[in-house]
């Protein structure tokens, strides 16, 4: 599905990788993803719970931590009949604003010139320390045709 950026030029000149707002002209299906972070795989087989033993993929590593959680966030699209394209917001939870840089590198990777919506905040902390960002995602998944 096409997004529209809208930059308002007034506001502040145009950010690679930024859209101000984003316009849809569509039907189709709202899709709200919970905030994703990087996988946690249990140490014991179990599912792992907080304060369980866990290994974190990519721990210390926010860009490998971006690119994991945008790869999770692309499977959930598609098990959902959409695609990253279909994405229309997007909210990024850092624990360290400075690597902001380094996650936005990776996020361009994935939406390319024409990004959704977005709000990026540094929080104290997330789910597991060792995680570095958490993003949550809302798409609009067009309806098909039969």
């Amino acid at each position: 599905m096409p997004r529209e950026p809208i930059n308002y030029a007034p506001y502040h000149v145009k950010v690679d990788g930024f859209s101000q707002a984003v316009r849809i002209k569509a039907e189709g299906t709202l899709l709200f993803i919970s905030g994703t972070l990087t996988k946690r795989s249990p140490v014991t087989g179990q599912v792992a719970w907080y304060g369980e033993p866990a290994i974190v993929e990519a721990e210390g590593d926010v860009e490998a931590q971006t690119r994991n959680i945008m790869e999770s966030i692309k499977g959930i699209l598609a098990e959902a009949g959409g695609t990253l394209d279909d994405v229309v917001r997007i909210v990024v939870y850092l624990t360290d604003m400075d690597t902001y840089p380094a996650m936005h590198k990776v996020r361009q990777e994935y939406f390319g010139d024409e990004p959704p919506a977005s709000t990026c905040v540094e929080v104290s902390r997330l789910f597991d320390d060792r995680r570095l960002i958490e993003i949550e995602a809302t798409a609009l998944i067009p309806s098909t045709s039969s």
